[in-house]
């Protein structure tokens, strides 16, 4: 924990969890243990927000010092801060806000909800919870643009994007979707964020940070609830992101993870950012995430040039119709195309694969298994579908009954759908075995021993070992 100057602090939470909620990554080590574990994007860029505010913005990650309720209900007084924000799990709300309750009186301050999209989107769900939950202060509904920073300072009665209790009444705002033509962010502290224990499961040498350059997706995939908050593309301004990775740099970080949803969109502000990214000749390495269909030749060219080393793919199936039913109707050549491309470049791949439609069969997820091999990609996420909460695929498995009612955690490694062919069992069992069989393939162990470079990759190499066990 660390406070950047003598100020009054607030403090930046990623709470205990087991199951590691709060991060997104391409491999789970154990069930009991955190994601491959990185800092939470959302309080990145609210560290900013609340140095901008006056405060010394302060960081914990429980998830990271495995700390339980009790070790950090008892730790609180001894945080110096005079108010919290905390993210949560939408899979485990209720059960996190009990905790957090107990916290916040343990802190003797105030304390804010970074609240799941899922939550952000319902004015109804966010004035019962907190009707149901009078002891918390407010819940931020937009992390792109919200007045958080003015509301702590005493300066915003009534903030855009945050729900509030003012005296006894409940303020939301009447949406928590924004647009912003050219988004201006303060710049994140991320000093409080350096701690060598954090790695992407891709990383090459720590420590490694996030950082956000667009906000948004246009693309209206079923099972997909994040292009539900910014309907429309919204961009930070190419400057204070290159000042931003400038800090970073002289800070010591070695990579960078951009969490956009979907990286280079839009090519005029992307080859702006990138030819003055390259200017500055950086020690930084990246990594992103976009679609095949965006990844154009002279994009993936100018992107390596600029410092990245990894991209994620949404490839989805290997199945061309299930694409286009999923809103990606891409040609099995021209996702060849790309992966082999990158490969010539020297950026190293992700595929991201779904599995589990709720109509799909053995053969299918077989066709795709196989199909995903032929793209020789360096890492693989195999993740089970299911219908998170909000999503248009969720409205439709229950409108058409085949939603289990039972809670499910998220993980993606079962499902909370009712298939038409595969039972429960059998679609687990076939993630597990598609995992295994792509890390324990003899090219891909040979292709990690070959690249090994540092004892850090060896020990990541360990980790990803022991995950497809």
């Amino acid at each position: 924990m660390m406070k950047v100057s003598g100020q009054q602090g607030w403090l930046l939470l990623d709470p205990p969890s087991s199951v590691g909620h709060a991060r997104r990554a391409s491999i789970r080590e154990k069930e009991n243990a955190p994601n491959a574990p990185f800092p939470s994007i959302d309080l990145i860029l609210l560290s900013g927000v609340i140095r901008e505010a006056g405060f010394s913005p302060i960081y914990l990650d429980a998830q990271i010092r495995r700390w339980s309720w009790e070790q950090l209900i008892a730790r609180a007084p001894g945080l110096d801060a005079v108010g919290a924000v905390s993210l949560v799990s939408s899979g485990r709300l209720d059960e996190e806000l009990a905790q957090l309750e107990r916290f916040k009186r343990a802190l003797g301050g105030a304390l804010y909800v970074v609240a799941p999209i899922s939550l952000s989107l319902s004015a109804e769900r966010c004035r019962a919870l907190m009707e149901q939950h009078p002891w918390l202060d407010g819940l931020i509904l937009n992390i792109a643009e919200n007045d958080f920073g003015p509301l702590i300072a005493g300066n915003q009665t009534q903030p855009r994007n945050v729900a509030v209790r003012i005296g006894n009444d409940i303020h939301l705002p009447s949406a928590a979707i924004t647009y912003v033509e050219d988004l201006h962010i303060p710049q994140p502290v991320h000093a409080i964020f350096k701690d060598s224990r954090y790695y992407f499961p891709q990383t090459k040498h720590a420590p490694v940070t996030c950082v956000q350059v667009s906000f948004g997706c246009p693309y209206r995939c079923e099972f997909c609830l994040d292009n539900a908050l910014y309907r429309r593309m919204s961009y930070r301004r190419v400057a204070d992101v290159i000042e931003e990775l400038v800090e970073i740099d002289r800070l010591g970080f070695r990579e960078v993870y951009f969490k956009d949803l979907t990286f280079g969109l839009n090519k005029r502000v992307t080859v702006e950012f990138l030819e003055g990214l390259k200017s500055r000749k950086l020690r930084l390495r990246w990594l992103c995430t976009t679609r095949v269909d965006v990844a154009t030749a002279r994009l993936l060219t100018l992107m390596r040039q600029a410092g990245c080393y990894g991209v994620e793919f949404g490839v989805e199936s290997g199945q061309q119709r299930r694409r286009a039913l999923n809103g990606k109707p891409i040609p099995d050549e021209q996702i060849h195309e790309v992966f082999n491309r990158c490969r010539q470049l020297g950026i190293e791949t992700t595929a991201f694969v779904i599995i589990g439609f709720e109509d799909e069969t053995e053969e299918e997820i077989r066709a795709t298994m196989r199909f995903i091999e032929s793209l020789r990609p360096d890492y693989v996420s195999y993740n089970v579908l299911n219908a998170l909460p909000g999503t248009p695929l969720e409205q439709r498995a229950r409108a058409e009954g085949f939603l289990q009612d039972e809670t499910n955690n998220h993980s993606f490694a079962a499902s909370n759908l009712r298939h038409k062919y595969l039972t429960p069992e059998q679609l687990e069992a076939l993630r597990s075995e598609a995992v295994r069989s792509f890390y324990r393939r003899p090219r891909t162990t040979i292709t990690r021993l070959l690249r090994l470079r540092s004892l850090f990759e060896l020990r990541k190499l360990v980790r990803l070992s022991r995950a497809a066990l």
